[in-house]
């Protein structure tokens, strides 16, 4: 078979895809981190209250992730056939979906946010901060239900710098805004955890006029319109039921096991929380070149199962695999270099700094695991089109350690919090090893997931 790239091409290709979507990942929690920092300078009890109200925001990004995703993975063949109509008419789709689910979250937290709270927190100072935080933020979920869906799809088109552009510009005005109203600087009033909101709301407006800017002004390849949110989807339905709703489960299913993850931790005392915020922090920071590395597998992988190139990409699946495996021991190493200093980066006693360097040792076993879990399940098998399986394999790991077995630990038996942890993260261990089990087997790869025209619309 004719080869689809040399390896200087595939290198290439993964560098121009990951590295942006790396960088952007980079810049959102690096600017979250500084937060974080920000806010536990004020007080433990706030850094707690708003850091169990964002795992409620990480819930409703894994939804609109997983429906975003979905359709990446189906628009990343099309792609690879050089059809562009396909593409756009599942953005309106996905968007759709995001937008509603946006607006029934809204309505939620805002009529009853007292009773969303107490789900994340037990300590009534911190459920009344929460609450303040909540308040604000509710009104602005279904800005990033349209910017995210639209910059998650302009992926499968190779078009990726411009996420980068939106989020720096974004994150580095909630970073200042962090600054002036947290703590009342340049004369503005000092509103702690309620200036913490309003920098948020104001950056996420802000990310969103950039992308209604770029897709009405600039973006010319894909040439998304909001008339697309209304357009008759009915022949992408079962591909999309079949191959993009196991991604959405996975990813829904992820932010599922990290909210419940959250809600069981946010038992124990508000010193292991501020704890747990910031290395939570760190984790995510850690991660953010293993989630370039595997969405450039995704995508590459599928534009060339979409062109016909099979052996292609089973080829170059085994490079993605060892290269996510050797990003993910090298962070590891890295949140080690750094765990005895963290402490130093918040306010906090004695009994949160013993906390956090003890985390962090779980935080670098975790990021070893991600090495392989997040590269096949996320990137490999996913492009294969072996998503149903992947799905199967999510749901099962969440719900039964992070969700029974995390709920057994921590809230019935009341284990050490360390402990619970550890059990309540090592979903990811058992993911990569079935996840490899599956891929050494050889049968992940699937087709069916394009609509074939009479005419191949040439991009």
């Amino acid at each position: 078979m004719e080869q689809m790239y040399t390896k200087k091409e595939i290198i290439g290709q993964m560098f121009k895809i990951g590295i942006p979507v790396a960088a952007q990942n980079f810049v959102s929690v690096l600017v979250n981190m500084l937060d974080t920092i920000m806010i536990g300078s004020v007080g433990e009890a706030q850094l707690g209250a708003i850091n169990q109200v964002n795992s409620l925001y990480v819930f409703f990004n894994m939804f609109v992730w997983g429906i975003s995703m979905a359709s990446v993975v189906i628009a990343s063949r099309y792609w690879g056939q050089k059809k562009i109509e396909p593409i756009r008419d599942l953005v309106g789709f996905a968007m759709r979906i995001n937008i509603l689910a946006a607006a029934a979250l809204s309505a939620v937290v805002l009529i009853f946010p007292q009773y969303v709270m107490r789900i994340f927190a037990s300590d009534p100072e911190v459920i009344a901060f929460g609450i303040e935080y909540m308040r604000i933020m509710g009104w602005f979920y279904i800005l990033p239900a349209i910017s995210t869906t639209y910059l998650c799809n302009l992926r499968s088109v190779h078009n990726v710098k411009i996420s980068v552009v939106v989020y720096t510009v974004s994150c580095l005005t909630n970073l200042v805004l962090n600054w002036v109203l947290i703590y009342g600087n340049l004369g503005a009033p000092r509103l702690e955890v309620s200036g913490a909101a309003i920098a948020t709301a104001v950056s996420k407006s802000l990310e969103f006029i950039l992308v209604m800017i770029y897709m009405h002004k600039f973006e010319h390849l894909l040439n998304f319109r909001f008339k697309y949110l209304f357009i008759n989807a009915k022949k992408y339905i079962p591909a999309f039921l079949k191959f993009g709703i196991p991604v959405f489960i996975s990813e829904f299913i992820w932010g599922f096991g990290m909210t419940a993850q959250s809600a069981i931790l946010g038992q124990y005392s508000k010193e292991f929380l501020a704890a747990y915020s910031l290395v939570l922090v760190i984790l995510d920071l850690s991660t953010v070149a293993m989630c370039g590395f595997s969405n450039a597998s995704l995508i590459l992988l599928g534009n060339m199962i979409g062109a016909g190139k099979d052996a292609e990409a089973k080829k170059w699946s085994r490079f993605f695999l060892l290269g996510g495996i050797g990003v993910g021991v090298f962070m590891a190493l890295i949140v080690l270099i750094i765990r005895p200093f963290a402490p130093n980066f918040i306010e906090c006693s004695e009994t949160t700094a013993n906390y956090i360097r003890q985390m962090l040792i779980v935080c670098a076993y975790i990021d070893v695991c991600y090495g392989t879990s997040w590269n096949l399940g996320a990137g490999v098998l996913r492009a294969g089109g072996d998503t149903g399986f992947v799905a199967k394999i999510d749901v099962g790991s969440a719900v039964f350690l992070k969700g029974v077995i995390g709920a057994v630990c921590g809230l019935l038996l009341k284990l050490d919090p360390l402990l619970v942890m550890t059990i309540v993260c090592s979903d990811e261990l058992l993911k990569a090893i079935i996840y490899f089990v599956r891929y050494i087997k050889g049968d992940w790869l699937r087709h069916g997931m394009t609509v074939h025209s009479e005419e191949p619309e040439a991009a």
